[in-house]
């Protein structure tokens, strides 16, 4: 699919993040939904979760997202490099077999001893079904390391994964959020909207549909669950964001997006967040 170099493989070692990169940015705009200073904040929230010890190859310990796109490869990236598991759920299924062919001709080009099928589990369906959600990690016997959740971008939706997570993250295990400024209680009214409005249809508004901030309703929920803490302040995110390529090349459909109230373009600071939490 495609005929592109990044170089040696010792150049690739020494630079993950720039191959990352420049893998990212061959995705057309609709799986390249994140900033590229949340992909790399990504990257490296779940490095240091290898410097730190909190990832442990002795023990079964996988990586979790919901909703897929840029944030799948820098995941895979680690399962392959931990030699365990990325489970994804999405509801779309299109889009995860446009990038299991991405991820193919990319990530496993570099590492061509191994089979995406044993690295990347993907579940098109509800991750929160009782059947087939995030909680058959359980029944798998898995513990959680590092999750990033990106899906309906509701507080009802969201919250309900984060309980689920929650009794099988290990000891500083990573929460990320995407869209941590939005603040969609139970409708994600913005993204109905963008739909009614290519249908021809007006706009709607729905009563009691806001909630705080998800990243402040994240952080309130998890101290419920946890003794300790730590808020990372969005990584790296919150320093480069600003200067980020990605808001001038997307510039007009991130403007048509804000005008229907999907793009919160005054409250980017916390478009992206993470915690490490922790049972003392």
């Amino acid at each position: 699919m495609y005929d592109f170099y990044f170089g040696t493989r010792k150049e690739i070692e020494e630079d993950p993040k720039n191959w990352l990169l420049a893998i990212k940015r061959m995705l057309p705009r609709w799986p390249n939904g994140i900033p590229d200073t949340e992909y790399i904040a990504l990257y490296d929230l779940l490095n240091d979760l290898e410097s730190k010890g909190t990832y442990r190859k002795d023990e079964d310990m996988v990586l979790v997202e919901t909703g897929s796109g840029a944030s799948t490869i820098i995941l895979l990236y680690f399962a392959l490099k931990w030699d365990t598991e990325l489970y994804t759920w999405d509801i779309s299924s299109n889009k995860l077999a446009y990038l299991r062919g991405l991820l193919t001709d990319t990530l496993f080009k570099h590492y061509s001893d191994k089979n995406i099928f044993n690295h990347w589990k993907y579940v098109p369906y509800d991750s929160k079904s009782e059947y087939v959600g995030i909680n058959v990690l359980a029944e798998l016997n898995k513990k959680v390391c590092g999750s990033f959740f990106d899906s309906d971008h509701t507080w009802a939706n969201l919250k309900a994964e984060i309980e689920i997570i929650c009794p099988i993250l290990v000891n500083g295990g990573l929460i990320s959020i995407d869209d941590g400024n939005y603040r969609y209680k139970n409708v994600n009214t913005a993204y109905v909207n963008m739909i009614r409005t290519k249908l021809g249809l007006s706009s709607i508004d729905i009563g009691n549909n806001k909630c705080a901030p998800f990243w402040e309703e994240v952080e309130g929920l998890l101290k419920k669950y946890f003794d300790r803490i730590e808020d990372q302040d969005g990584g790296t995110y919150r320093k480069t964001f600003k200067s980020d390529l990605f808001w001038t090349y997307y510039a007009a459909d991130r403007k048509n997006m804000a005008d229907l109230g999907m793009e919160k373009l005054d409250e980017l600071t916390h478009r992206f967040d993470a915690w490490l939490v922790y049972n003392d």
